[in-house]
C-alpha cells in the first residue's frame, strides 16, 4: 500500500514555524516567566514583612536599653537603705505590697534564704503589669529605694501588644509587663536565729 505524501509548501512551512515559535513562547511564559514573577513577588512581600518586624523589634530594644540605663543611674545614685536585722520578712512583705498596690496585678515568688556570715539574702522574683512607662519606672524606683536594703537584679519590660507597630516604651501609655529579680538584705547583728535560718553557704 502506498502512503500519499507531499512536501510542505513554503507558506505551510512558514505557518508551522510561526506556530512552533508561539508554542515555545507560551511554554516559556507559563513554565518559567510566571513562576519566577510569583517567586519574586512572594520574596518582596516576605522582605517587607521582615523589615516591619525588625523595625518594631529595634524600637523595643532601644526602649529597653534606655530604661536599663536609667535604672543603672538610679542604682548608682540611690540612697543607702537601712539593713534590718533577721527576721524582717513580715515588714519586707508589707513594703512590697505597698509599693505594688498601684499595679494592675502582680506576683512575687521568694527563693530559699541564703546566709554568709552575718549577711542574709532573701531573693525573690517579681512580675507585675501597670499602665504606662512612667508608672513602671516609679515602681522599680520605689523598690530600689525602699526602706529596707533591696537590690534589683535582672529586669525586663515589654509592651502588651504584638510586633505590628513601632513601640517606644518611654512614650508608651499602654499596658507594660515587667519581670525581674530582686534581693532583700538582712543582718544577723541584733537578729534572732530561728528554724527558717539556713546554715552558712559552704557548710553542710
Amino acid at each position: 500500500m502506498k502512503i500519499l505524501s507531499r512536501d510542505f509548501t513554503t507558506r505551510e512551512k512558514v505557518l508551522i514555524l510561526i506556530l512552533a515559535i508561539i508554542l515555545l513562547i507560551l511554554a516559556y511564559y507559563w513554565l518559567v516567566d510566571v513562576p519566577v514573577r510569583n517567586g519574586i513577588m512572594e520574596a518582596d512581600s516576605k522582605r517587607e514583612s521582615t523589615e516591619i518586624e525588625l523595625t518594631a523589634v529595634n524600637a523595643k530594644i532601644a526602649g529597653l536599653e534606655q530604661m536599663q540605663r536609667e535604672l543603672e543611674e538610679l542604682g548608682s545614685s540611690g540612697r543607702a537603705a537601712y539593713m534590718a536585722s533577721y527576721n524582717n520578712a513580715e515588714a519586707e512583705y508589707a513594703a512590697l505590697n505597698d509599693i505594688l498596690s498601684g499595679t494592675d496585678e502582680y506576683l512575687i515568688t521568694f527563693s530559699d534564704l541564703t546566709k554568709e556570715g552575718d549577711l542574709v539574702r532573701r531573693q525573690f522574683s517579681i512580675q507585675f503589669s501597670t499602665t504606662g512607662y512612667a508608672a513602671a519606672k516609679k515602681i522599680i524606683t520605689d523598690l530600689e529605694n525602699s526602706e529596707y536594703r533591696c537590690r534589683i537584679g535582672d529586669i525586663s519590660c515589654a509592651a502588651e501588644q504584638g510586633l505590628d507597630e513601632e513601640i517606644d516604651l518611654r512614650n508608651w501609655n499602654g499596658r507594660i509587663l515587667v519581670n525581674g529579680t530582686a534581693t532583700f538584705y538582712e543582718t544577723m547583728v541584733g537578729g534572732t536565729p530561728d528554724e527558717g535560718l539556713p546554715a552558712d553557704e559552704g557548710e553542710e
